[in-house]
């Protein structure tokens, strides 16, 4: 009997004991869903991309899960979609949270998966200019600062703006930055520190923490971009936090151009048409206050690309949207509906296709602002928070990206040629994303000369993991591949550029798929 009991209790822990979610099971789900920006130097305060980095921060990771601030996705996707939406799956999140309840285990360390490896810029390929202000010692002592920088692009002739990534040296630095352009010598700098008014005629964009690059589409169906005229000017309002005087503000600029031979590129155009100032724009500590603005700033019917919707600190919820006024017939067109703002994760949503709005349609937006202690963002000691441009006043200002209207606008599928641009280096983690056999991604990618496959591997007999590379037709073709410890070592060798598939197997088994693109 005593034989028995030892069994089964020997059973019972070894099933337990299997049964133990340990780090290698949410490795996956976390490189899907969070080390895009919890890596080294990717702007969050930690790294996930191994157990040591991870473990200690499993009590706020579960916090933070449970309350649905992370993945920080701001949009309400059953409002609208945007493209590369960020919501975490039922059973990531579940996953995760099965490891931290079990006590954050973090099984056989050589059996973890490899982490994804990313790189400096977000953008592939090299930039046609690189505009870098003079590092600038901040001014903001006891309240913040706004100054304006005027770099000069150096470029003759006139180009179209593609695609732009906004680096700033020190993220923690900037409260946001607006970037515009204009003819050489039209703006003037000032680094007064009271430099409040948004100076250059041409809308390049805005740069807040969380912002991602804009890339315009580039395809045959929909070419857009931002057109600079003969040796332009660069305009950046910064706005600085009080409390960093004397500390070093940097900040590079990395602009690609569309071909001085390519045609049929469509202007794109910056706007900020729902801003609120009123005089009743204040919330007293202890206070949940909503206010509304509409506006119609629009002559002809546009096509919408991006929102940017912004406020401050305690705001919680955004809805802008547009409609037909009376005694049109009722219709609504949605444009983005935020229910859980943070203001630490701010960026372009690009819709997945265009958005027609009527030139008679008016713009509406709510803003919901919560300075109760149910609300973690207010600030400490508590305090009475007003309109203003400072970091602790509050703001509602959404602004727009769009292009004039043209028939079959709303048909272009926006999505699917983003998803497909080489520009993007997260087309490699976005692989990541798409599935079960999604494990796998390709850095650098574009291939321009030896670039590496790396994969999570069931197991670490090498021999066993094979390559094949097809055409978008589905031909075969041969690529230069040498399997390593733990990834494929590829070269172009004389494969034309182009975008290609590729398929991993163990044996006769498929175990993951992706993307690779020549240049």
């Amino acid at each position: 009997m005593k034989n028995l009991i030892f069994l089964f209790i020997t059973v019972f822990t070894v099933q337990l004991a299997n049964a133990q979610t340990t780090y290698n099971h949410i490795a996956p789900a976390l490189f899907r869903n969070c080390t895009s920006c919890h890596h080294v130097g990717g702007g969050a305060p930690f790294s996930m991309t191994s157990y040591n980095s991870t473990a200690p921060w499993a009590s706020a990771m579960k916090t933070a899960l449970q309350s649905n601030e992370m993945p920080p996705w701001a949009p309400d996707t059953n409002y609208m979609h945007f493209v590369d939406e960020r919501a975490i799956t039922k059973a990531d999140k579940d996953t995760i949270l099965a490891w931290i309840n079990d006590g954050f285990p973090e099984g056989n360390p050589s059996l973890a998966p490899t982490p994804p490896v990313y790189p400096q810029h977000l953008l592939n390929g090299t930039p046609d200019a690189i505009i870098s202000m003079t590092p600038f010692s901040s001014n903001a002592n006891t309240s913040d600062a706004y100054n304006t920088f005027v770099i000069p692009t150096n470029v003759a002739l006139g180009r179209v703006i593609r695609a732009i990534e906004i680096v700033p040296g020190n993220p923690e630095l900037i409260h946001h930055s607006i970037i515009k352009a204009d003819s050489a010598g039209k703006v003037l700098p000032n680094t007064t520190g009271n430099a409040f008014n948004i100076l250059g005629d041409i809308a390049i964009g805005t740069w807040a923490p969380g912002s991602l690059p804009i890339v315009f589409p580039n395809s045959p169906q929909l070419k857009m971009g931002i057109e600079l005229p003969p040796n332009a000017d660069i305009i950046m309002q910064i706005h600085t936090p009080k409390g960093t005087f004397g500390q070093s503000i940097e900040c590079d600029i990395r602009l690609y151009f569309y071909p001085l031979s390519a045609t049929g590129i469509r202007p794109v155009y910056d706007f900020v048409p729902l801003q609120y100032w009123g005089n009743d724009f204040w919330i007293g500590d202890g206070q949940v206050k909503s206010f509304s603005t509409e506006a119609n700033m629009i002559s002809s019917d546009i096509s919408i690309f991006s929102a940017f919707p912004h406020s401050h600190q305690i705001c919680t919820e955004i809805l802008n949207y547009a409609y037909a006024p009376a005694p049109a017939s009722p219709d609504t067109i949605k444009l983005v509906k935020i229910d859980n703002w943070d203001f630490e994760h701010q960026q372009y949503y690009n819709y997945k296709n265009l958005v027609q709005i009527p030139s008679n349609y008016k713009f509406h937006s709510d803003h919901t602002f919560d300075n109760t202690s149910s609300n973690h963002h207010r600030p400490l000691p508590p305090q009475l928070i007003s309109v203003g441009t400072a970091s602790n006043d509050e703001m509602l200002f959404d602004g727009f990206q769009f292009i004039t209207y043209q028939a079959g606008d709303e048909l272009i599928n926006v999505d699917s040629i983003l998803t497909n641009d080489p520009l993007l280096n997260l087309v490699s983690i976005n692989e990541i994303k798409q599935g079960k056999e999604a494990n796998s991604y390709v850095y650098p990618n574009p291939v321009t000369a030896k670039s590496f496959i790396y994969f999570t591997a069931p197991h670490q007999n090498w021999k066993t993991y094979h390559l094949k590379v097809f055409t978008i037709k589905g031909k075969v073709v041969n690529m230069n591949a040498k399997m390593k410890n733990g990834y494929f070592e590829i070269n172009k060798g004389n494969l034309s550029p182009n975008l290609y598939f590729y398929q991993i197997f163990d044996g006769n088994k498929k175990v993951s798929t992706g993307k690779i693109v020549i240049q």
